[in-house]
């Protein structure tokens, strides 16, 4: 695997790649959300949303990471599978990363960590004092970039912690300049 990976925004043209990510990674226990509701981020907030793109040994290009994200007008809990073109507010000051997610091939480089400075960037260009998720697998690491977390829910059986990162907290502050 190349330790080359480009940032890009996320286009329609990679919600193939996208979805079948979200399979892989989420669908082994129950949390892949529906093609459709990806392909309705991508077109509802596109700057909310990334890839990470790499090369593979015969230079074709794939999608090694992705981030799709949308805009409240409050802090709420996420829901799997919400239409963003119900929720999403474009006045909104929380960013909810609705999935943040790299392909099991390339975990543990880091790649990770540069999805989510990508979504505490957009959620300050943004205007959003807040950025929420969910996770089932991933609370340690959200704790470990200054998350907290506010409760927890189940849905479809997954318990999911929700968590939370004050963008105002000095914490934050030195997370993505």
């Amino acid at each position: 695997m190349t330790e080359h990976y480009k940032m890009r925004p996320a286009a329609l043209e990679d919600w193939p790649a996208i979805v079948a990510l979200d399979q892989e990674i989420f669908g082994a226990y129950g949390a892949q959300e529906e093609p459709e509701i990806i392909r309705s981020r991508l077109l509802t907030f596109p700057q909310g949303c990334a890839v990470l793109e790499a090369e593979r040994g015969d230079g074709r290009p794939f999608i090694a990471g992705y981030l799709t994200t949308e805009k409240w007008a409050e802090l709420r809990e996420p829901v799997l599978d919400e239409d963003p073109q119900e929720s999403h507010r474009p006045d909104g000051r929380v960013l909810c990363i609705t999935t943040l997610a790299v392909a099991p091939g390339c975990q543990n480089q880091g790649l990770g960590v540069r999805l989510l400075d990508r979504s505490i960037s957009i959620a300050r260009q943004e205007g959003c004092r807040q950025i929420i998720l969910e996770t089932a697998h991933a609370e340690r690491f959200y704790l470990r970039h200054h998350f907290r977390r506010t409760g927890a829910r189940t849905e479809r059986g997954i318990e999911m912690a929700i968590m939370v990162l004050d963008l105002t907290d000095r914490a934050a502050s030195s997370i993505c300049p």
